[in-house]
């Protein structure tokens, strides 16, 4: 796929989907090309949630990723060799 059918794709998809702004549409379209030119519906399934406070909080979990934690193990594992 090209990238002015990537770009068009992607505009449908804000567009038909979620019903974005023009103003909308290009925040959307800069963040996903700082992030590695990645699909906004790519995007938007991945790193967007819906809900009301509570069902993020359920949702959303400290401990999944703790950089220190990663740091440490990476750190440790590196310097076995």
């Amino acid at each position: 796929m090209t990238n002015l059918n990537a770009i068009q794709k992607d505009i449908e998809y804000c567009i038909d989907f979620l019903d974005l702004s023009d103003t909308q549409i290009g925040e959307i379209l800069r963040c996903c090309e700082r992030l590695g030119n990645i699909t906004v519906e790519y995007f938007c399934e991945e790193f967007i949630f819906e809900g009301n406070s509570e069902e993020v909080e359920r949702w959303h979990d400290d401990s999944y990723l703790n950089i220190a934690q990663f740091n440490a193990l990476y750190y440790n594992f590196n310097q076995e060799d």
